[in-house]
């Protein structure tokens, strides 16, 4: 367990979990990080929010970083997000993998979402905390999609589209921050806003009974909120997406920062599990 300036019988816990995985046929041994909110009790059931980090960032970096802990503390005081777990994962299989250009972590983003997410950490993170879901099999973890959101900020808002693609039957709402969706080609938001959103609206299409909600942000001095304005905007002109499953939220003064990704979550908190 990570450890707080001052621990209280009744204070919120962040814990590390760790769990197996396969890249590429080679076996990884991971982490996450669980942040657990004051007062858990494994009797009860909680919603459950997975956030991604950024290229070259960490879970335990990105966590700190945003003083995540803080920030869920004081949603849960305003009566925003309450009996919520949130857990920050990685998605390189170990540090080699940690380069300077952040194009070479879109195939790590994708496989991430593929496979890692829902037949690894789900399981590991579900069996051991309280959630909606009565036990990991995918039939239950499906059934408690209405309790279960994903987002991330950057490369991590890049791997939320394509969550959004492959995983719409485990998550309900998606917080993309600062990234496009590159599922036809590397900065397709912008690059190939039409083809883009056709195919994320085919996902819509095939899951069509499944209700979702999108509450995308990005700074307002970011460089991605072109890419990103440009591909929502496609979206919204297809019949699959509306103003209502399609949220978008310009975070003022800021760039391609964390904070910005803490205010867009701070803004979206009592949407996500309406």
């Amino acid at each position: 367990m990570l450890k707080d300036n001052v621990v209280k019988a009744d204070s919120s816990k962040t814990e590390v979990i760790s769990y197996q995985t396969t890249y590429q046929d080679k076996s990884y041994q991971k982490q996450a990080l669980v942040y657990l909110p004051a007062n858990y009790d494994a009797k009860k059931q909680y919603d459950i929010i997975y956030l991604l980090h950024g290229s070259t960032d960490s879970a335990r970096v990105f966590y700190q970083n945003g003083n995540f802990k803080r920030v869920f503390d004081q949603l849960a005081k305003k009566g925003k997000l309450k009996d919520t777990i949130a857990v920050f994962p990685t998605y390189y299989p170990d540090n080699s993998f940690v380069t300077t250009d952040y194009f070479k972590d879109d195939p790590l983003n994708e496989a991430f979402a593929q496979r890692e997410l829902v037949s690894d950490l789900l399981p590991a993170v579900e069996s051991k905390y309280s959630t909606y879901a009565k036990d990991t099999t995918k039939k239950q973890l499906r059934a408690s999609r209405d309790h279960r959101a994903f987002g991330g900020f950057s490369m991590g808002a890049i791997t939320t589209w394509y969550v959004f693609e492959k995983q719409l039957s485990y998550f309900s709402t998606y917080l993309p921050v600062a990234g496009d969706s590159w599922t036809i080609t590397e900065n397709g938001g912008g690059q190939a806003s039409r083809r883009t959103a056709k195919k994320l609206a085919q996902t819509v299409t095939k899951e069509s009974k499944l209700k979702y909600q999108i509450l995308a942000g990005v700074g307002e001095n970011d460089g991605t909120s072109s890419s990103m304005g440009s591909q929502l905007e496609a979206m919204r002109k297809l019949k699959a997406f509306d103003r209502k499953n399609l949220k978008y939220y310009q975070v003022a003064r800021q760039g391609h920062t964390i904070e910005a990704m803490v205010q867009s979550l701070e803004h979206y908190a009592d949407q996500i599990f309406k």
